[in-house]
C-alpha cells in the first residue's frame, strides 16, 4: 500500500481515509538486508524484529548467525500482554509469519509456521483463511475456540483467557469489491478480535494486515485495489472507534510492508468513479511507503526513517500524565507544547526563565478534554526564551 493506493482510494470515496488524518506521519524506507527490493517476509520482519534480513526469512538473523529473533509479538507477551494476529490472507503467510514464528523460507517451511501458532507462541486471537496446516481441525485441537463464518465470529462470547481462532476458507478471503458472502469483512474481524483482547488486564498488541491490497496491485487490479484499501481504512475505523478517549495508553500506527506495481493516480474522476491511474509494475517496488501514527508515543513517528525503527517506537513506554510530549515555534514565534494529561484533570501551565533559581509563572489553567494537551504560548515571542511545565494544582 503505497501512496499511489491511498490516493486512488481517496478519490474513489471522495473524502480522506481516516489514517491520514493523524496527527503524525514520515516516509519510510523498505529495503531487505542485501539493499535491494524486499519481499513481505524480509519487510516484517524488519518491522517485527528491528532487523534487516533476507528476503524470504521470517525472524531469523540471516545473513548472521541465524539466532532468532525476538519479534515484536513475543516481546508484548513477555510483558504479558494478550496478542492477535489478523489478515485477510492465510494466517501462515509472510506478514502475520514473521511476528509469532521463526523460519529460513516463509514457504518451505509454512507447516512449521503452523505448528510455532499453535504450539510455541500461540497468540490469543487468530483470524484469516486456512493453509499449510492450520485448519479449524488441529486449532480446535490445540485448545482454540474456532470459528469458520462471519455469524460464528460474531456469536462468539469473549472469556478471560479465550483463545480465538478463525479459519475462514482456505488460502485467501475474497476481495470485497466481488463480495464476502458468508465471511467476515478485515473489519468485522478487527472489532471482534478487540473484545477479546480488551480484556487481557496488562493491554495487548494486534497486527491487523490487508494482505490482498498487495495481490490485487501485483495483478494491476484497480478496482480491487480499492475495494480493499477502503475495506482496510473501515478496519482502522474500527480500531479508532474502540480507542476512542484513550490516546494516553493505546498507540495505533498504519503502515504498508512495502509499495506494490509502482501505482500512481493520473486523474480524479470523482465519487464513485476509478480514477485514472498507470502502473510501472507487476512486483513490489522499492518506494518509500509513509508511516501514520495517533496515540500515546506517536509523537516519535516523525523520525522514523526506515523500518527498522518500528519496534522501537512501539514498545517504548507511554509518557506519564503531566509529561511534555513536544514542542514547536509557531510561524507567528508563539511556543506550542504538547503534553500528556488524564482526560477530565484541571492542570496549570506554567513557564520559568531560567532553571538555576526557576520562578515558575502560572500562564494557564486549563481543562483536559483528553489524554493530549496543545498549548500556544501568545507571549512566547516577547520572552525570547524560557522553560515549561505542567503541574495539577
Amino acid at each position: 500500500m503505497g501512496e499511489g493506493q491511498i490516493a486512488a482510494a481517496r478519490c474513489f470515496s471522495g473524502a480522506s481515509l481516516s489514517f491520514e488524518l493523524f496527527p503524525y506521519r514520515s516516509r519510510m524506507t523498505t529495503a531487505n538486508a542485501a539493499g535491494g527490493i524486499t519481499d513481505s517476509a524480509a519487510a516484517a520482519t524488519a518491522i517485527a524484529t528491528g532487523r534487516k534480513v533476507s528476503n524470504q526469512v521470517l525472524s531469523l538473523a540471516v545473513p548472521g548467525d541465524g539466532a532468532e529473533l525476538e519479534t515484536l509479538l513475543e516481546a508484548c507477551q513477555r510483558q504479558g500482554k494478550a496478542t492477535g494476529l489478523i489478515t485477510t490472507c492465510y494466517l501462515t503467510d509472510a506478514t502475520p509469519a514473521a511476528f509469532a514464528a521463526h523460519a529460513a523460507n516463509r514457504f518451505a517451511d509454512a507447516g512449521a509456521i503452523a505448528w510455532q501458532y499453535l504450539n510455541r507462541t500461540r497468540p490469543d486471537v487468530l483470524l484469516g483463511a486456512g493453509a499449510t496446516g492450520l485448519d479449524d481441525q488441529s486449532a480446535a485441537a490445540a485448545g482454540y475456540s474456532v470459528v469458520t463464518d462471519r455469524a460464528a465470529l460474531q456469536a462468539a462470547v469473549p472469556a478471560d483467557g479465550m483463545k480465538l481462532c478463525g479459519v475462514f476458507g482456505w488460502g485467501y478471503l475474497p476481495y470485497e469489491s466481488d463480495g464476502l458472502g458468508t465471511l467476515p469483512s478485515l473489519a468485522e474481524m478487527t472489532a471482534q478480535a478487540l473484545t477479546v483482547l480488551e480484556r487481557a488486564p496488562q493491554g495487548f498488541f494486534l497486527m491487523l494486515e490487508g494482505g490482498k491490497i498487495d495481490l490485487a496491485s501485483h495483478g494491476n487490479d484497480i478496482v480491487r485495489v480499492i475495494g480493499e484499501t477502503l475495506g482496510f481504512d473501515a478496519a482502522v475505523r474500527a480500531v479508532l472507534r474502540w480507542a476512542q478517549g484513550r490516546e494516553g495508553d493505546t498507540l495505533v500506527l498504519v503502515l504498508a510492508d512495502h509499495e506494490t506495481g509502482g501505482l500512481n493516480v493520473l486523474g480524479d474522476n470523482g465519487p464513485g468513479n476509478v480514477p485514472e491511474v498507470a502502473w510501472s509494475s507487476g512486483n513490489h517496488t522499492e518506494s518509500p511507503v509513509t508511516l501514520y501514527g495517533w496515540g500515546a508515543t506517536a509523537h516519535l513517528v516523525p523520525r522514523v526513517r526506515d523500518n527498522t525503527q518500528i519496534r522501537a517506537i512501539t514498545l517504548t513506554p507511554a509518557p506519564a500524565p503531566g509529561a511534555g510530549i513536544g514542542i514547536a515555534r509557531a510561524v507567528s514565534g508563539q511556543a506550542v507544547t504538547s503534553w500528556s494529561t488524564v482526560s477530565g484533570a484541571t492542570y496549570r501551565v506554567e513557564c520559568a526563565a531560567d532553571l538555576k533559581a526557576p520562578v515558575w509563572q502560572t500562564l494557564a489553567t486549563l481543562n483536559a478534554l483528553s489524554a493530549r494537551m496543545t498549548f500556544v504560548d501568545t507571549n512566547a515571542t516577547a520572552r525570547g526564551h524560557g522553560f515549561y511545565r505542567l503541574r495539577q494544582p
